[in-house]
């Protein structure tokens, strides 16, 4: 259990590296814990990001969950400031919605446990 904390804390820690990165000044982010699963959302408000990132960001989130490169490489994500890891995250998740509402940028992530 501590090792899937820790994995999911790097998750949240590159999206916020990368927004706050980009710019972001208010950011809502929410775990939920399930006995099977856990599920990350994090809200940038007032985004101004522009489509082509948004496509990237999707792009990179929903590439198939790699337990192999997980098992090797998950202590990395987070720990360059580039913030430009999203790959590694993709391959830590099984499951990513990133969509603009409005002005507001919902990242909602599905990890099974």
């Amino acid at each position: 259990m501590k090792h899937e904390i820790k994995k999911v804390t790097h998750i949240i820690n590159e999206l916020l590296t990368m927004l706050l990165l980009r710019g972001a000044e208010n950011i809502d982010v929410s775990i939920k814990h399930v006995e099977d699963y856990t599920e990350i959302e994090l809200i940038h408000h007032q985004c101004k990001c522009d489509d082509q990132f948004i496509e990237t960001l999707r792009y990179n989130l929903n590439t198939q969950r790699q337990f192999e490169v997980e098992g090797y490489y998950w202590q990395l994500v987070g720990e360059d400031e580039s913030g430009d890891e999203l790959h590694l995250v993709g391959a830590m998740i099984d499951e990513a919605h990133v969509e603009l509402k409005g002005n507001d940028l919902h990242i909602h992530l599905k990890r099974q446990k």
